[in-house]
């Protein structure tokens, strides 16, 4: 069976996105899905949306 990363909420908070993409390497997840707010608030928007 697949395992899936889904992820949300980042609001251009580059470190916490950073982060949360190791945890999802280390836990051997095949995919990952975005369902919302990469940007917003925080100081990073281009960043993580690259």
């Amino acid at each position: 069976m697949s395992k899936i990363a889904l992820l949300s909420d980042i609001h251009a908070n580059l470190t916490a996105l950073e982060a949360v993409l190791k945890e999802v390497q280390s836990s051997g997840a095949d995919s990952i899905v975005f369902l919302a707010d990469i940007v917003g608030y925080g100081a990073s928007p281009a960043e993580c949306v690259q």
